[in-house]
């Protein structure tokens, strides 16, 4: 009788919740799944067109070059922003005086708002920018240039935004992660012989594969849903130079008024970042090791 009561009073302090949820995310959810076959405008009513929207992601060269920048963006956070993010944590986790100030300066711009972020780099990038004027007066006028709006340098220079901004966060969790293994290890490994390098491969990478895990799954869900730089500082412009995936299904949306076919586009999105996310999850966590 009491497991009975205590089971009826949880289910009762759970109810209102997932009731809740259900309303504001499961039934959204079904929902936009069934608008996804349909071609809709949010006015009239929707028009049942089976595959059409989804066949039309892989012949749309919006969506084409958008996938291609995502893409580009993401694996360059792989590869180099977490790389320079655990180069970062390495240095910070040695003593000198002002290690305290460094690691707050790295961080800070992961507190401010992405739109402020956007606002401030979008006057430095501007053709009569910070850049331009310092290259101007240091002599090298030849190589100014309309950052964010020359198709060759728009996305590079988004790019290298979003890595300053997300790299402290990324060396943040690293540095948790090294200052998780105890330096009885390393103490026992250089009495037999091990430093530098050696020590890197075989104690800190392998101590330090959680981390990885962490901060890989979050470049690549980060990279894939990346939104808010390339919409304040130039909308996916010029032309579709910076445009991106999430970008491009929000214009479908609210600009074309094509509904059906964002959703369509949002859950192709979806799905992809469950396989990406679920292949990196079972390959970094196998290189996990325990203490």
């Amino acid at each position: 009788m009491m497991n009975k009561k205590a089971w009826i009073t949880g289910l009762m302090f759970v109810f209102p919740a997932v009731i809740i949820f259900s309303i504001f995310v499961y039934y959204p959810f079904i929902l936009s799944i069934y608008y996804s076959f349909t071609e809709w405008d949010s006015i009239r009513p929707p028009k049942f067109v089976g595959w059409d929207n989804y066949a039309f992601l892989f012949e749309d060269s919006k969506i084409k070059q958008a996938a291609k920048n995502t893409l580009l963006l993401t694996v360059f956070g792989i590869l180099v922003q977490n790389s320079l993010a655990l180069l970062l944590a390495i240095l910070l986790n040695r003593t000198f005086r002002t290690r305290s100030f460094l690691r707050i300066a790295f961080y800070m711009p992961v507190v401010v708002s992405l739109v402020v972020t956007s606002v401030v780099w979008g006057n430095i990038l501007q053709f009569d920018g910070v850049i331009n004027s310092l290259l101007n007066v240091i002599g090298l006028e030849s190589l100014t240039k309309d950052w964010l709006g020359n198709i060759s340098t728009v996305f590079p220079s988004i790019i290298l935004l979003s890595q300053w901004q997300a790299l402290g966060y990324c060396a943040v969790i690293y540095l948790a992660g090294l200052q998780a293994i105890p330096g009885e290890i390393y103490e026992a490994s250089t009495i037999d012989g091990a430093s530098g390098f050696k020590q890197f491969r075989y104690i800190t990478l392998p101590l330090l594969m959680p981390s990885v895990t962490i901060v890989v799954f979050m470049t690549i869900v980060g990279g894939l849903k990346f939104f808010d730089i390339p919409y304040v500082l130039t909308n996916g412009g010029p032309g579709t130079a910076s445009y991106t995936i999430t970008l491009a299904i929000y214009n479908a949306a609210f600009r074309g008024n094509t509904y059906g076919y964002a959703m369509a586009a949002g859950i192709t999105l979806m799905v992809f970042i469950m396989l990406v996310t679920f292949v990196q999850l079972k390959f970094t966590r196998k290189r996990e090791v325990e203490l």
